[in-house]
């Protein structure tokens, strides 16, 4: 009948309203369990109701998101169960399998947590099979690209570079066949910078380089891009900042080399280039605390003049006058008064051009009593 129908419709609904009210760090989860439940009922009643799939679909994916949210390994595995029995009762609908894949990295990340890195790959597997027979979903080999993105992360931190390895040839050979498929690319990238954020932390510096190499070649696969040319400018600067930290200067040199080049090119939007100044800051620090202080000197010469060509972002002024404080502290150190005086005159020059600027002004006090 249809008022019976409608009334089903606005049950599920209510039900799916519940759980997505319930569903954060602190709701009720018994609550949205319950919910769940319900929702579960309506559909068993109405099996052969398309219009409750997107309802059961939305109410599953909350469920899963609040069991992760909430460290409940249980519900995330019941969400999980849901969505997958409803991609294989309607093969042909994508939306349920979709969904089914999105609640599959949530539980990867859950069963890490809670049982180790191989009851997750069994989740992955999982999901692998099922887009092996639906290899023309663009958006489910997105949504599976994540999941390999995540567990390249996932198998590092568990120590298993073999399980990783196998992680980023899945993303190789998703975007080989999905070569249109922006989510699977920014996934593959993603990824990469996974593993090269886990070597500079760890690894010879070759490890990390090669990642980073990895991210230039997919920035020069899409001209353009914006975003992989942010993903890759933020793999630099991570690499700069962590071979730098550990005593890689050469290397860390190397890296934000790579990170000018990065900046320079067309359409690569302002993040690159604050991340460059971010890189010349941490590097100079690095540098000076080496005690190379003309090879501190050349990199600060070169973000002045970053500086001076975006004086209007006050990200770039602010790395311009902390390194100017850590150079001209060093310099005077060694007794270099007259190299001392000349860094300190730039940050004078930064304070007149930007009176209204406090950040600027802290460093400065804090530059004056370091020298008193």
């Amino acid at each position: 009948m249809p008022g019976q129908h409608q009334g089903e419709i606005e049950a599920a609904r209510e039900a799916a309203r519940v759980i997505a009210s319930e569903g954060g760090p602190r709701g009720d989860l018994s609550a949205a369990r319950s919910a769940f439940d319900t929702l579960e009922d309506i559909v068993a009643r109405n099996p052969h109701q398309s219009d409750l799939i997107p309802v059961a679909v939305c109410g599953a994916v909350r469920l899963a998101a609040a069991g992760r949210s909430q460290s409940d390994l249980a519900t995330v595995r019941h969400a999980h169960d849901f969505l997958g029995a409803l991609a294989a009762r309607l093969p042909d609908d994508p939306l349920p399998r979709r969904a089914y894949a999105e609640a599959a990295v949530d539980l990867i990340s859950a069963e890490t947590r809670v049982n180790g890195l191989s009851s997750a790959l069994e989740v992955y597997r999982t999901v692998t099979a099922l887009g092996n027979r639906n290899a023309d979903d663009a958006d489910f080999a997105g949504i599976r690209a994540k999941a390999a993105a995540n567990l390249v992360a996932l198998a590092l931190e568990a120590d298993r570079p073999h399980d990783a390895r196998r992680a980023l040839a899945d993303l190789a050979g998703l975007e080989a066949a999905q070569p249109a498929a922006a989510m699977v690319r920014l996934q593959h990238a993603r990824g990469v910078f996974n593993r090269l954020a886990h070597a500079a932390r760890r690894d010879p510096p070759g490890e990390g380089r090669a990642a980073l190499d990895d991210l230039i070649a997919a920035v020069h696969r899409t001209p353009g891009h914006v975003e992989l040319v942010e993903f890759a400018a933020e793999g630099a600067f991570t690499l700069v900042t962590g071979l730098g930290n550990r005593g890689h200067l050469g290397a860390a040199r190397d890296a934000y080399d790579a990170l000018c080049s990065l900046s320079r090119l067309p359409g690569g939007g302002s993040g690159a280039i604050g991340r460059l100044a971010d890189a010349a800051f941490n590097l100079i620090t690095d540098l000076c605390e080496s005690g190379d202080l003309a090879a501190a000197q050349l990199i600060y010469d070169e973000l002045t003049g970053l500086s001076v060509a975006n004086d209007d972002e006050p990200a770039i002024r602010l790395a311009q006058a902390k390194a100017a404080a850590n150079l001209a502290l060093s310099h005077r150190h060694t007794g270099n008064d007259t190299a001392a005086a000349v860094v300190a005159e730039d940050m004078k020059a930064l304070l007149l051009a930007h009176p209204d600027d406090e950040d600027l002004y802290q460093i400065a006090a804090f530059l004056d009593a370091a020298t008193d």
